[in-house]
Order: C-alpha cells, then structure tokens, then sequence
C-alpha cells in the first residue's frame, strides 16, 4: 500500500506520463534543421570571430563519422619497472634541433628520473659539426647516454636477445608521459608478436584515423605577415593565442602551395572553410597535396597543439591495432634484441635498419599501442616545408614549460 502515492517511485510515474503528440518529433527534427542553416549560412558571416567548441559542430560535417576506435586511457597506471632486463632507447640522430626538445622526454624516462630507459644509445646519421659537437656534449652530461662510435666492420657492441629495445627517432618532439610505460608493458603483455607500435600521430596505418575533422581542424595558413605576428612571443606554444584566420573566400591549399614567409603561422579559421584545408584537398580534389604533403603536416601539427591545450588528446586514442608490420610507424617501435641479433649497431642507416626488421615480420601481424602517443616532426623539403613554420619552437617551447622543468 501507498505505492502509487511514491511520486519517485519510475514504476508510478509510467502510469500517470502523458502521451506526446503524434508531431512532437517532425517538430524537433525541424528545429534542429533550422538550427543546423543557421549555423551554417548566418554565422560565419556575423560571427566569424567568435570562439566555440569543436566537440560537436565537426560530426555535423560531411567527415561526420567518428574515429573508429574512438576510446581514451590515461594509461596503465602505476607499471614498476620490471626486472631482470634492461631496457635502452636507441635514438638515430640528425637534427638536433629537433633531438634537442627529445633530449627533454629521454632525460624524464631514465631511470635516474625514475623511469623506466636504463640507457640511452644515440646512433648518428649526419656528419654536421655543429650537430655532433652538441650531441657529445650532451652524452658527456649523462652517465645513461652512449654514443654508437666506430665503423661497421670494428664495431662490437651488438644488439642482446634478453634486452628490450625501443627505437625512438631523433625528430620526435612529442611524447606523453606514459608512452614508454604502455608501450613496454604492452610488448610483456603480447610476448608473440615482435613490434609494438606507439600512437603516432598521422602516420603509416593511422593517416586517415587521425584525419577525421573532430580531430584535424581546419587550420590555414597565415598568408601574409602581420604586426602580431611579428611581436607574437615566440616562447608560446598554445595555440588558443593565435588569432582567427583570415583570407580570400577563393583560397585552397593545392598541392603547389609555397611557404608564404619564414616562421609563417597556421591559424584556425571557422568550420565552414574545412573543404579548404590540405586534408580535406587531399582527400576530394585532384588539385589537392598527397598526405604526406607539407601542409598536410603543417594542419595535423597545429591541429595537435590545439588539442594539446584543451587536454583533449583523448581524440587520438584507441585501445590497440593490430596490423600487418609493414603498415607501423617506423618512428616509435618496441622490440625484443632476439628480433634483430646479429646486426652491428653502425650497421643501423636509420630507417633501412627497420624497413628490414618490418620486412624480416613479413605476414606477422604487429600492435599499435594507441594508449600512448608520440608525435613525429618530418620535414624533407626543409625551409621549403615544414620549417617554414614555427612549430618547432612551439614544441620546444612546451617541452621546457612542461617537461624540463621538471627534470
């Protein structure tokens, strides 16, 4: 008794609910139509400079579906360190520009910081004086650095079979601060298969994962220099301080776009300008750059350091992939010495080295750990590319905010 008088009680409430009407939901379709034109035809013209969230305007787009292994992890948690190994970081060095701000994240993994890199193994792959007078002096620092020295032929040190290696490219510029933990423990976890990947943003089986338009943004080139640009504190690296794009309503990235000035910005401008962007032109136009283009980085890099900010990271993760082992970023891999013994640390010509340990797992299938991400800076068209912006020194700026700081 006195059930039916529970007013909270969902059991007396599903009596006693009124009916909708038979047009309740044409009604709310159209609003949400009508909602949608506005969105589309009115503000971008009164309100092109207002800010808003681009969690949910970029599915209401025509890449409107999301990443399909949409998923976030802040990691393993706590992983001590295992025992009865040793794990070293094999690092191919060629800009040190680039393996500068890296320096920042292997010093933050040793185990003298309390990670888990017992030894840092730096391989050169230049012969720039300037680069390696400032690699040796970095190695003379650190009693957990090593550099590979000595010719094919009178080189001793080899790879070990009970060692876990980690190849980390000299051009990383970004890595979280569990990537290396998830990435070993993953690789404990799954002892069948010989690579495992990290997250790494935009490249091999990941290009078009990461090409989505809730996670690239339409970021566009600054096309010409302007006062803040000339007077932007160049030691920020947030990109919610850039102001709103701005430019001709004909402009598209095609794929014979040059760099408009040296330390030119990309800057974020409203959704409705996305089929403009280098991603969107490679994807739909045969007028558009291939995904490996410059500007396609330039997008994806920008496109990152907004998420970076908002914490929003979680747009580029997933649980775990597996995939052939030619289809792995080459940039970041984890791997047993067993994998590769035999073969000289000298004899590793950078991306040849692994191309051949890919090749050798032919028809295996490998892991990419989309727990832990990395982000990769590729520019082989120099100041005609992707140094032509000022990412680097927004990379360098938030691992001295960040990671330096606290080493």
């Amino acid at each position: 008794m006195g059930h039916s008088d529970y007013k909270r009680d969902p059991e007396s409430l599903r009596d006693i609910a009124p009916k909708r009407p038979w047009w309740t939901p044409f009604s709310i379709c159209l609003t949400f139509l009508c909602l949608c034109l506005l969105r589309v035809i009115i503000v971008p013209h009164c309100f092109g400079r207002w800010s808003f969230s681009w969690d949910i305007i970029p599915r209401l787009g025509k890449n409107s579906s999301l990443a399909p292994f949409y998923a976030y992890s802040e990691g393993s948690g706590k992983f001590d360190k295992p025992q009865g190994f040793d794990i070293v970081a094999l690092v191919p060095f060629r800009h040190w520009q680039r393996t500068e701000i890296l320096n920042c994240y292997l010093q933050n993994n040793l185990v003298s910081n309390h990670g888990l890199v017992d030894q840092v193994v730096f391989l050169p792959q230049t012969k720039n004086t300037r680069g390696m007078e400032w690699l040796a002096s970095i190695v003379e620092q650190n009693p957990l650095y090593t550099l590979a020295q000595g010719e094919p032929g009178s080189q001793r040190d080899r790879l070990k079979k009970d060692t876990l290696y980690i190849w980390i490219d000299g051009d990383i510029v970004f890595l979280e601060d569990h990537t290396i933990s998830t990435v070993v423990k993953t690789k404990l976890e799954h002892s069948d298969l010989s690579l495992v990947s990290a997250n790494v943003i935009n490249e091999a089986a990941l290009e078009a994962l990461h090409s989505h338009a809730s996670v690239a943004l339409p970021y566009l080139p600054e096309l010409s220099p302007t006062q803040s640009s000339s007077e932007v504190d160049m030691h920020d690296w947030r990109a919610s301080h850039l102001p709103p794009w701005q430019g001709p309503n004909y402009f598209t990235a095609k794929k014979d776009f040059a760099p408009p000035f040296t330390s030119h910005r990309w800057l974020l401008s409203g959704y409705s300008n996305y089929s403009r962007t280098p991603i969107s032109m490679s994807k739909y136009s045969p007028e558009g750059p291939s995904m490996h283009h410059w500007t396609v980085n330039a997008q994806q890099h920008y496109s990152f350091l907004h998420h970076l900010e908002l914490n929003h990271l979680n747009r580029y993760k997933f649980p775990m992939w597996s995939v052939p082992s030619t289809n792995v970023s080459l940039n970041f891999l984890c791997f047993w010495g067993s994998v590769a013994t035999g073969r000289l640390l000298t004899e590793f010509d950078g991306m040849t080295f692994l191309e051949t340990l890919a090749d050798d797992q032919r028809g295996k299938n490998s892991i990419i750990d989309g727990k832990g991400l990395a982000v990769h800076y590729s520019s082989s068209q120099g100041p005609e590319g992707l140094d032509s912006t000022d990412l680097l020194k927004r990379y360098q700026s938030f691992a001295e905010e960040a990671v330096c700081k606290g080493i």
